[in-house]
């Protein structure tokens, strides 16, 4: 199987910016272990189709989905869900292939 790209769309808690950069960090460790790249990052400047608009859009590019879930169903990972969720207000995250 050959790469995985999440694309992660997300509102940024303004009451949550310490758990926000603490998250950031920690997944960023985490996703350099398993050699995950950054495709490209957005700021979300007003919606086109629909009533949500994120403040952010994330693309990751996974060397594979073993890689992905090595990362996701880790136990550091699940030690960073409540900073994940207090530093969004909502998050949303796709896998695609």
């Amino acid at each position: 199987m050959g790469k995985v790209n999440v694309t992660i769309v997300g509102t940024i808690n303004p009451e949550g910016k310490e758990q926000l950069s603490h998250y950031i960090e920690k997944v960023g460790d985490l996703y350099k272990k398993v050699n995950a790249k950054p495709v490209n990052k957005f700021k979300v400047t007003k919606p086109l189709i629909g009533a949500y608009t994120p403040n952010i859009v994330s693309i990751m590019e996974f060397p594979d989905m073993d890689a992905l879930n090595a990362v996701f169903e880790s136990d550091a990972y699940q030690a960073l869900i409540p900073y994940r969720e207090k530093a969004f207000s909502k998050l949303e995250a796709y896998i695609s292939e």
